[in-house]
């Protein structure tokens, strides 16, 4: 049997679930324990049924105790965006609160204000109802395990600004980084009082999610976004680091962050590059929903064997099997398990 341990971290878009179960997310999967409890339950039992030989999903399941939404979008949410929250989607936020703000006018804003923003005091009334019904157990955004998972600065202003960023990265990178350093004070002031607030531990390990990372050359990601991610990377024992684009390119530049034991990476990167650039880091490449749509068993087993032997020499590898859409077949997502189980087998 094959030495290098490989795992699978299988997630489906809302969409998925409301085709074959005709379940609803809404206000109400986000804001209401008891409801979303009924929801993910459901998930799980469909899971089980359809691909429980590979030890996916539970006959009898148990809610998660812990409340998540995207880091980037609760953040947004503290700046005056618009929530919504979809029948068969996830909660998402609309439109660019400083689009038309200054630097300087960005430079004055009090990250105290993101973390007293009534969308947080509404996080923190549903703990209270999650402690009610799970105890000690109850958690926000994973926080009591020593994390914290936030977007990183860089792709947070891209939401936060829209495509002026660009333009504001090019002709004043020195701006761009003051907006950065405010949005990490944000971060860290809402953390904070999540964290007081409900009793967590020191947060010692770091998500950084970079969404918008491949958008940008390797030169302008070193001049202007590393310096903040290393930064940030610096404060913590350990880090994930996520770039869900094609990031090649950027490879070396993410190899200098600092404390970074595992990374998520886009489909298409060089993985085997990846690996030369990072020995010692567990890799966690997300592999390719449109494959996994549009293409069939055979080709997802290609692909499968593909992305495990580019990884071969890391310590470890998990496939982040995310974002299959509604359309996905069930069968390519057991071609992708019974290829791990092969390989492993070996």
């Amino acid at each position: 049997m094959t030495t290098h341990p490989v795992d699978i971290s299988l997630n489906f878009m809302p969409a998925f679930y409301h085709k074959h179960l005709g379940v609803t997310y809404g206000d109400a999967f986000y804001f209401d324990p008891g409801y979303r409890a009924g929801v993910e339950c459901a998930e799980s039992r469909f899971l089980h049924e359809v691909l429980g030989r590979f030890g996916v999903g539970s006959p009898n399941p148990s809610p998660s105790p812990d409340l998540f939404i995207q880091p980037i979008d609760l953040l947004k949410a503290t700046q005056g965006t618009t929530v919504f929250c979809p029948p068969d989607a996830t909660l998402e936020t609309r439109g660019h609160a400083w689009e038309n703000l200054s630097v300087e006018e960005i430079s004055r804003l009090d990250p105290q204000d993101a973390a007293k923003h009534s969308f947080v005091d509404a996080l923190l009334a549903q703990y209270r109802e999650l402690q009610r019904l799970y105890g000690d157990r109850a958690d926000l955004f994973g926080i009591k395990t020593g994390l914290m998972g936030i977007h990183a600065p860089y792709t947070t202003a891209h939401q936060l600004c829209g495509e002026s960023l660009f333009y504001l990265m090019s002709d004043d990178p020195d701006g761009a980084r003051t907006v950065f350093d405010k949005i990490w004070a944000m971060y860290q002031a809402i953390f904070a009082r999540l964290a007081a607030e409900i009793g967590a531990p020191p947060l010692l390990r770091v998500n950084l999610g970079d969404c918008s990372a491949s958008m940008i050359s390797a030169g302008q990601y070193r001049e202007v976004v590393l310096p903040t991610n290393q930064a940030i990377s610096s404060q913590f024992a350990q880090a994930n680091y996520h770039s869900c684009g094609v990031s090649s390119h950027l490879l070396e530049a993410f190899a200098d962050i600092p404390h970074v034991s595992s990374i998520e990476l886009g489909p298409c990167t060089d993985l085997e590059r990846a690996v030369r650039n990072m020995p010692g880091v567990t890799m966690r490449p997300l592999v390719d929903p449109l494959v996994m749509r549009n293409q069939g068993p055979e080709a997802v087993e290609d692909l499968t064997h593909s992305i495990v032997g580019a990884c071969a020499p890391a310590p470890a590898t998990t496939l982040c099997a995310w974002s299959f859409d509604r359309e996905t077949p069930v069968a390519n997502v057991a071609a992708m398990y019974s290829a791990v189980e092969t390989i492993q087998k070996k």
